[in-house]
Order: structure tokens, then sequence, then C-alpha cells
């Protein structure tokens, strides 16, 4: 669920409570699904329940289930990730990791033709910017591999509301780069699901070349009191180099969440 981009420890409030080791709790929703800028015909707005354990070593693991709102099941999809993340010096983090995705039968999402997923990233703050590059390897029945440059700045402001209040908004631009068996696969797959108009067999463009497939604008806002964050995030994404069958096009996306550390 969600963008699809490798992003570490996925808890709001995980990096404040990774200082001395804890549990991260989170609720979200989402104004709908996609999937490295691809998504499906229909919009699927989703609540999701997280819960994060992150150790003061940087290792982490977290459990997080989702409930598509417009779906007779209660949990449409189930992510399992563990990894590590930390700073390597001043400027420079890193972050490898391993995930685990599980979904409801016939599943309209364009996400649930990937079963596993390898991510990471290295990054450097310049100052005025922070830069980052994710990499990501998807496999199962079929394979793929993706680039994620990020580019973003953090504005930080504090005693909002409370001597203890501060708001941070992080805006950042994203362009991603990578193969698309997985789009392939996910056509075919919901055709024969009854899910989309999709013609249900093969198409003949290739998808093994790694080429650009997203453009996307993200701002988030996190407003910090204490263990308790609140953030809310617009996003816009722009698809490209789509595949004669895919119906992906430009979009706006609304999350927002409430996470305590516990």
């Amino acid at each position: 669920m969600g963008s699809g981009q490798a992003a570490g420890s996925p808890a709001v409030a995980a990096d404040s409570a990774a200082r001395h080791g804890g549990f991260t709790a989170a609720l979200s929703y989402g104004s709908n699904s996609s999937f490295f800028g691809r998504t499906q015909t229909t919009r699927y707005p989703y609540t999701a329940g997280e819960l994060t354990y992150k150790s003061r070593f940087g290792v982490w693991g977290s459990a997080v289930g989702y409930n598509l709102l417009n779906t007779t099941s209660f949990v449409d999809e189930t992510d399992l990730s563990a990894g590590w993340d930390g700073d390597i010096s001043k400027k420079v983090d890193a972050s490898v990791s391993y995930s685990r995705f599980l979904f409801a039968a016939n599943s309209p999402l364009v996400k649930s033709s990937v079963n596993n997923s390898l991510d990471g990233y290295l990054g450097w703050d310049w100052g005025y910017v922070y830069s980052r590059l994710n990499a990501a390897y998807l496999f199962g029945d079929t394979d793929d591999f993706f680039l994620v440059l990020d580019n973003s700045r953090n504005f930080e402001f504090e005693k909002v509301f409370s001597p203890k209040g501060y708001v941070a908004v992080e805006p950042r631009v994203s362009l991603t780069t990578g193969t698309q068996r997985f789009s392939e696969t996910s056509l075919v797959q919901q055709a024969r699901r009854g899910n989309s108009p999709g013609r249900g067999k093969s198409v003949t463009t290739s998808t093994t070349r790694l080429e650009v497939l997203n453009y996307e604008l993200r701002v988030p806002v996190t407003y910090s009191l204490g263990v308790v964050s609140v953030q809310v995030a617009w996003r816009y994404s722009v698809p490209v180099n789509l595949l004669p069958d895919d119906v992906s096009g430009a979009r706006s996306y609304f999350t927002s969440s409430l996470s305590l550390n516990l």
C-alpha cells in the first residue's frame, strides 16, 4: 500500500522511539492505494494499523494490516518487515530491509502481484537539501528492480501550541525508475479475477527495460507532542511509460496518521 518506495522503518514516530529502543503503534487512513505509480481503476480508500519495534541499535521489525473500505474482506493486506537503519556519519545514513506481503483472495490491488521485497537506501544531507537513493528488488512469481531518487528539505517549528510541541514540514520530490513485470502480472491477474477490463493475456510491450515510471511530489506535515505524533500528507503522482492496458493516471493522494511511542 502507499507509494511503494523504500522508506526504512515505517512508523511516523519510530525514529524518536529508537533513541532508547521501544514500540510505536500507529493508525492511519489513505484516500487510495498505489504502487510505484501504478494503481487500479477503482479508488480504494483504506485504514491501517501498525506496530513497530526499533532497538537503539537501529534494528527494527514491523507488522501492518490494511483494510480496504469498499471490499468485503476485513484484512486485505498484511505486511511483515524487518531491517536496520541508522547513521553512518553526520551527513550519511543508510537502511536495509526485507518485507513479505500477504493479500486476501481476489485482491483488487496492483501490489497483490508482489510477494517479497528487498529494500535499501543511502541518504546524504547536503545542508539545504537531503538526497536519498532508494533501491528495491521485488521477487516471487516475477522479479523487478527499482531505483528511486528523493530530494527533500525539512523545516521544523518549535513550541507550537505547547512548549514541547513542534511541527515538521518536509516537502519531497521523487523520481522512480524501474522495470514493470509486476504491472504486467497485475493486469493479467486482475483480468482473470474480473477486477479490470484488461485483456487477460500478456502484452507485447517490454517490461524488463529499466525506465522512468513515476514522478511524485509529497508534502507531509507532522505535529509531535511528547510520545504522540499526528501527520497529514498530500502527494501528487504522475506515472509515465504505462503498459497498453494500464489505466493508471496522474492523481492526488491524501493520508493521515496518529502514532504513539509505547
